[in-house]
């Protein structure tokens, strides 16, 4: 069906990235300053380039954190460079202070414009079922703590964009053999990642694995690929290190030879942090002599980060609904139990009577090997650092997983929706369609209602959105403060 020369999936889709994107306007709009977490922070680095015109070091006292004792000049800082950009333009038309950070803020805003770009197409590459499309676009746009970090100063809304972009242009290369086009592009997009956040680097291995099984696929077929994989690989590779090796050297030259800067910063905090926050004196589960296991299955840490992976916005205690966690938790869970299926029947018959001897679907197993690298990556990172450095059980160390998490969950309610059509037959696929329709309405129904219920009641009364708010124990945690 066509409507004034557009098909009615691109007005739909229309419709719905115009809705979603407002919305992250909108939250970049009525946040006040700091809401986001450590957002100051990034925003001095931001305010030091636009005043001196040059990247900070980690050293610098403009840009220093005195209750943690610390700077993210240590860190990369690309984000912070873009958001630095755009500050400048906005100054053209205004000096005010307001202003001036959202400006900032559409940086992460435009973040989320290309990851929504990207993961469209990635949907279109991985799902030729359009119901499944629409799960999987709309997991990762509607999530309200993905759509909450496309709208404020952070490092995690360009790893985001970065991830869906190495993806598909992984994907991309498999259809094009890596033509330099392709190889020039996943190369920026690697880089992007590389100057963003660290949890993200876990997509590096993802590209290693991915690009690697695209030729032995090609190789198992009898093509002669060896001397390409060695060029497009070095192609890739020496790019990367011309667009990111700067940084690593600059980190070498100023830290006394810590490229990654973190040694650095731990020693910084242990020098100038308040008592209560130097890395000796955090009482975190080694230092009290908690095991691993009791962590992970015996206090909250699990729930705590369920629940902040789907999203708590705004610090209040009105902010948290059961029914949004329960939901999403659901869709999760079917989709683990329908991908989990799916993995036991395909080993049942690998590895049965019927079928030995087939080969092996090479490229499927790099990219299970990639995607789950991805996954489990960024989580292995936030459990340790729970652990032994900071306990802080927060969703958002583990954002890095997202585009190749909900693939699998999605790849999981794909299964299952596949066994109930077969089960029911023809007469009953309407009804399984239109639940899965349902889901997706329901998805953009609680970005609206995060939106209309959560965070406008909580901000819609802040006089002055640029300053710092702080905030009583009553209004944290529910409770009279001691």
């Amino acid at each position: 069906m066509r409507v004034k020369g557009l098909t009615k999936e691109t007005w739909m889709e229309a419709v719905v990235f115009a809705f979603v994107v407002g919305v992250w306007l909108l939250w970049a709009f009525i946040l006040p300053l700091n809401e986001g977490p450590d957002e100051n922070m990034r925003l001095q680095i931001a305010e030091f380039i636009l005043e001196y015109g040059k990247l900070p070091t980690g050293y610098q006292k403009e840009i220093m954190d005195y209750t943690w004792g610390f700077t993210y000049g240590f860190r990369p800082i690309l984000p912070q460079m873009l958001e630095a950009l755009l500050m400048r333009l906005s100054m053209v038309f205004t000096q005010d202070a307001f202003a001036l950070l959202f400006a900032g803020r559409l940086a992460s805003v435009l973040c989320g414009v290309i990851f929504l770009g990207y993961v469209r197409a990635l949907g279109h590459l991985l799902f030729e079922d359009r119901l499944l499309r629409w799960l999987f676009i709309l997991l990762n746009l509607c999530l309200p703590q993905s759509s909450f970090l496309f709208s404020y100063l952070n490092c995690d809304s360009m790893a985001l964009m970065a991830s869906a972009m190495i993806l598909y242009y992984l994907l991309k290369g498999r259809r094009d053999s890596f033509s330099v086009r392709t190889c020039v592009s996943l190369a920026v997009s690697l880089s992007i990642c590389v100057l963003s956040y660290y949890n993200a680097y876990g997509f590096l291995l993802t590209a290693c694995f991915l690009f690697a099984g695209c030729y032995w696929e090609r190789g198992r077929k009898g093509e002669a690929c060896h001397r390409e994989f060695w060029k497009k690989g070095f192609l890739i590779g020496g790019l990367v290190f011309a667009l990111t090796g700067w940084w690593f050297v600059r980190n070498y030259m100023l830290y006394d030879g810590d490229f990654l800067g973190l040694r650095t910063q731990e020693e910084y905090a242990e020098r100038y942090a308040l008592d209560l926050y130097k890395p000796s004196g955090r009482r975190n589960c080694i230092n009290q002599g908690i095991s691993l296991a009791d962590m992970l299955f015996r206090s909250d840490w699990a729930v705590s980060v369920f629940k902040s992976f789907v999203g708590i916005l705004a610090p209040l205690t009105e902010a948290h609904r059961a029914w949004i966690f329960v939901g999403y938790g659901l869709l999760f869970l079917a989709g683990g139990i329908g991908i989990a299926w799916e993995c036991g029947q395909g080993l049942r018959r690998r590895w049965g009577a019927e079928r030995k001897g087939t080969a092996v679907d090479v490229f499927q197993v790099m990219l299970h090997v990639g995607f789950m690298t991805a996954v489990l990556l960024p989580n292995a990172l936030n459990v340790w650092y729970s652990y032994s450095n900071d306990y802080q059980p927060q969703g958002r160390y583990s954002m890095p997983m997202l585009v190749p998490f909900m693939y699998y969950v999605v790849r999981g309610l794909g299964f299952l929706k596949g066994k109930l059509e077969k089960a029911w037959g023809m007469r009953r696929n309407d009804w399984i369609r239109l639940t899965g329709g349902l889901a997706c309405l329901w998805m953009l129904a609680v970005l609206g209602y995060c939106t209309a219920r959560i965070m406008w009641p909580a901000y819609r009364n802040v006089e002055d959105k640029a300053e710092v708010r702080v905030y009583t124990m009553e209004e944290l945690y529910g409770e009279k403060s001691p």
